[in-house]
């Protein structure tokens, strides 16, 4: 369980990264709302986080879930609609290439999520104008096409990245073997080290999420950019406050 010390412990860490963390340089639409000039999203699936919707009204208005795309102040719905977060009823798994086993850990952490703050499941895919497995078709879908859970049980703070080993090996450290790409954004850079402080990760996490970076899906962390010395040389790291372990991974 979650106490207001660990909130507290969790604000004093990032306010003091933030203090010394340098800044970096489909058959249905997808928000490419932007806010700033940098942050334009390229073209293709976006990447949204999940809930549970726990409303009590008649199927399929209510029940189904909540969805918003990360890094963004709204999100486009199946209908062209503006909102902070949009309803849909349905989930579409055909894409996603996930067994029955894997939709449930998403499943169960959308529950976890209702009426959270915090990001549990987050999900790569888009929005579908229609359904037509309910008596509401007009109520539109949301098509997956990969599917990420919290790793541990942290609270998420700062911009959504994806972090995936790009190959390089060098003799002497900072090595920037990562890639890390902002979500929704067309903005990426190489970055060599990963703190998993802020998230509290066992070690045993900490392998999983590294292992993570291996696989094509890659993993998905929240947190800030910092810079380091090392051998005399400046490298860029990523402080994480919270971890996302891809579904379906190895």
């Amino acid at each position: 369980m979650r106490s207001s010390h660990d909130v507290t412990r969790l604000s004093s860490i990032l306010l003091s990264v933030l203090a010394g963390c340098a800044s970096y340089a489909g058959p249905d639409e997808i928000s490419q709302a932007a806010t700033s000039e940098d942050e334009v999203a390229g073209t293709g699936d976006a990447y949204f986080e999940i809930a549970r919707d726990v409303r009590k009204c008649a199927a399929p208005y209510c029940g189904g879930w909540y969805v918003s795309q990360l890094n963004r102040k709204v999100t486009t719905c199946h209908d062209g609609r503006a909102a902070a977060q949009c309803y849909t009823p349905v989930l579409d798994w055909t894409f996603s290439n996930l067994p029955q086993t894997e939709q449930a850990k998403l499943l169960a952490a959308c529950d976890e999520a209702a009426g959270s703050s915090d990001v549990y499941a987050v999900v790569r895919g888009q929005f579908a104008r229609t359904n037509t497995t309910t008596p509401q078709p007009q109520l539109g879908q949301f098509v997956i096409r990969g599917a990420w859970i919290l790793e541990g049980d942290s609270h998420s703070a700062g911009e959504f990245v994806r972090l995936r080993d790009n190959g390089l090996r060098c003799l002497v450290a900072p090595c920037p073997s990562l890639t890390e790409d902002k979500l929704n954004t067309s903005k990426s850079t190489d970055i060599a080290a990963i703190d998993y402080t802020p998230a509290g990760l066992t070690p045993e996490q900490i392998v999983e999420c590294n292992e993570a970076t291996f696989t094509p899906a890659g993993l998905l962390v929240a947190g800030v950019g910092y810079t380091f010395t090392e051998n005399g040389t400046v490298g860029a790291g990523r402080m994480a406050t919270a971890a996302f372990y891809p579904l379906g991974a190895p």
